[in-house]
């Protein structure tokens, strides 16, 4: 009987045991029920995730070339240098831990003293002609051999940030080092990317756009034309292969492997296009000048550290900018330089001055109800308009005074001397003779001549509409009106007015984009026009006549030139937040007889006029303009055309990248950038002196020398 209940008890186990299985074997069964037909499309979709993935192809960003054939903006690898300076336990051959005398295990650096210490010096002296800051060659030895002696060395030691991929190549390529320079980070990135670089460095940079991560944030022509320098990103859809490797699944669907394999259903989701080039209306040599010039200017003028400038040359015909420099103070660098967010010539509002006396005599002009002869007698000297303190206007030029007794010689002078010196009293005058009774209508006349609106540049830039005070609501401000004050425009929208007077009186749009380069086509930018006259022909002889008898006999007199005409108008307008600091300019183009250019140079919060702080600067800007295109002429290369650009270059040098290791190339008449882009491709450095163009050489041109060697440069003006 005891036996009997042993079994039963037995087989009651059992049963439980098979009821319990038979019950989990339902639920097995029932989850792959539900996983097969319920849950399938789900768990195919995190399959999917898990081993598939849409890996992005970069596509190429656009360079961005000046007009005379220069890359300014472009894309180049930079590096991160990591070395592995770690140690590693030394086994023997049985696999046992090698113990020292001491007894702890063993201890064998990962780079070897063989392959370290030949090529050590080497790889300082390739980090040395960085030229960073405080860090030369023997920084460098310090930092490897202090690492080296460390009990546990870094296996990924930082050595330098931001180097350029030629020389990480190069350290790369030393004997053995292959192995020990860290090529992927423990997250799988690489320690090579890409960076925007600007070949010519600050040069012209607001114009070119201060870049950011995102480019969409950038600024300049990389910020407005972003779209087109972007292209589009390739999209592909990959399998992983294995850990941090992953095959097209273009790959496997090619060779009919896997056709219904449900990751292959998408090969290539998005094609990669390449990003356009872009050319600027930038021609480097005349923003060299024009930034030089200015720059010269702020210092020569007393500039402070809230003194700024800017510099802007036009084609007459086109309205293509070839130069804008925009300058102020930068406190890290200690010197002008263009600074972001800064873009003086398109952002900036300032009262103008006498400069706008060129726009009311315009919109006089093309009143027909009025008569304006440049023989009329005007009142001048000093004047109470209104019969207040407020109303009075004065002037003071020596045209007036005895230059012994300082007694007022006349009181009444006529149109064209009253443009000729820049009289405040004389243009007051004009308004409110004809209009103080309906000042509405010389405003309309002037918005008709001016473009007293957003200009919508082809720049990503802030740009703001110009602010013109009520003159209908104070007599003041109407006053004001006539000479440069109740107003604040961009130095954009000057330029723009007196390009039109350069233009036969047709207003062009500004450019900074001349083509964008798409496959090889180049598809040129049109010229677009505002407005096809703001004038009539008489009345643009006759301002074209006032404005070089500025220059001939005036306040501009000290830019004259007998070789070629300059129309123009100074301009000078009191900061009424600082005594004694002006806002200076000068507009005009040339040559007067034929205009082609337009400049307007405009330094501000400087405690100078527009005589002695902005015509200078026009001048050395027009002086080497006329020069460089007499030179063209007269090697009969024309201007703007590639074949003529490459031509002017043959006897400097062909191209960066080009030439023998080593030889030195022949830097004659280049300038600083140039010649040192020259050098550089060639193994060479330079060392300078001087500024303007390269005069001198120490190491004639053809010569052989060790690689790294340096080339002493003398530089001097030569236009």
């Amino acid at each position: 009987m005891p036996h009997n209940d042993g079994d039963k008890k037995q087989l009651q186990r059992m049963t439980m045991v098979y009821i319990l299985l038979m019950v989990a074997g339902l639920f097995v069964i029932g989850g792959f029920i539900r996983i097969q037909l319920v849950e399938r499309k789900m768990w195919l979709d995190i399959a999917e995730k898990h081993e598939a993935e849409e890996i992005k192809d970069e596509a190429r960003r656009g360079n961005i070339y000046s007009s005379d054939g220069k890359i300014m903006a472009t894309t180049i690898p930079i590096c991160n240098l990591y070395v592995d300076m770690g140690s590693r336990t030394v086994y023997d051959k049985k696999g046992r831990v090698v113990m020292d005398s001491s007894g702890h295990p063993m201890k064998e650096k990962i780079l070897p003293d063989s392959l370290y210490l030949p090529v050590i010096d080497s790889v300082c002296a390739l980090l040395g002609e960085l030229e960073r800051p405080g860090r030369n060659a023997q920084y460098y030895r310090n930092r490897f051999d202090n690492e080296r002696a460390k009990e546990r060395p870094s296996r990924c030691l930082l050595i330098e940030r931001n180097i350029p991929y030629t020389t990480w190549n190069k350290i790369v390529h030393f004997d053995g080092w292959g192995h020990f320079v860290v090529k992927l980070m423990g997250d799988g990135t690489s320690v090579i990317r890409q960076s925007r670089e600007h070949i010519y460095g600050n040069l012209a940079e607001n114009c070119i756009g201060f870049g950011y991560n995102d480019h969409r944030l950038s600024t300049g022509l990389e910020g407005y034309y972003n779209s087109v320098l972007a292209g589009q990103d390739g999209l592909y859809e990959c399998r992983r292969l294995t850990r941090g490797v992953w095959i097209p699944v273009t790959a496997v669907d090619d060779e009919g492997q896997s056709a219904s394999d449900t990751l292959a259903r998408d090969k290539q989701k998005r094609e990669r296009i390449d990003g356009s080039d872009i050319v600027a209306t930038i021609d480097t040599r005349y923003q060299d000048i024009a930034e030089t010039a200015l720059r010269q200017a702020l210092h020569r003028s007393g500039g402070t550290s809230r003194s700024s400038g800017c510099a802007i040359l036009m084609e007459a015909s086109t309205g293509y900018v070839l130069a804008c420099s925009n300058l102020a103070w930068d406190s890290v660098y200690c010197e002008y330089r263009e600074l972001p967010d800064k873009n003086i010539a398109c952002s900036d509002l300032y009262n103008p001055g006498s400069t706008i006396k060129t726009v009311l005599l315009t919109a006089m002009l093309n009143d027909s109800s009025i008569t304006i002869d440049t023989s009329m007698r005007i009142r001048a000297c000093v004047k109470n308009f209104t019969g207040r303190q407020d109303g009075e206007i004065k002037d003071d030029h020596f045209l007036y005074k005895d230059p012994e007794t300082r007694r007022i010689r006349k009181d009444t002078i006529s149109l064209k001397e009253a443009i000729t010196i820049s009289s405040n009293v004389a243009m007051c005058e004009l308004g409110w003779q004809n209009y103080n009774n309906r000042r509405s209508d010389l405003k309309r006349l002037m918005d008709k001549v001016f473009p007293y609106d957003v200009l919508h540049l082809d720049l990503k830039t802030g740009e703001y509409k110009p602010i013109v005070n009520d003159i209908t609501l104070s007599q003041r401000d109407f006053l004001g009106l006539c000479f440069g004050y109740a107003q604040s425009i961009s130095a954009m929208q000057l330029i723009t007015f007196y390009n039109a007077l350069a233009n036969g009186g047709k207003m062009m749009k500004p450019l900074f984009c001349r083509a964008i380069i798409k496959d090889g086509e180049r598809q040129e930018i049109k010229p677009v026009v505002m407005r096809e006259s703001i004038c009539d022909k008489r009345s643009l002889k006759l301002l074209n006549d006032l404005l070089v008898n500025v220059v001939e006999h005036g306040t501009g007199d000290n830019i004259k030139d007998n070789s070629y005409g300059i129309a123009g108008k100074t301009g000078t307008s009191v900061n009424l937040n600082s005594p004694g600091v002006f806002n200076a300019s000068f507009a005009g183009y040339f040559p007067a007889e034929n205009p082609r250019y337009t400049c307007l140079v405009v330094v501000k919060n400087v405690p100078a006029y527009g005589r002695s702080a902005a015509a200078p600067v026009f001048k050395k800007i027009s002086d080497c303009v006329v020069a460089l295109d007499n030179r063209l002429e007269n090697g009969k290369i024309e201007v703007g055309s590639s074949a003529g650009i490459k031509q002017l270059r043959t006897n400097r040098v062909k191209a960066v990248g080009e030439g023998e290791e080593g030889v030195v190339p022949d830097c004659r008449n280049m300038t600083v950038r140039e010649a040192i882009a020259a050098l550089e491709s060639r193994g060479l450095r330079a060392k300078f002196e001087g500024h303007g163009r390269v005069v001198r050489q120490d190491i004639a041109h053809g010569t052989k020398v060790k690689s790294g060697s340096r080339v002493q440069l003398t530089l001097r003006n030569i236009y």
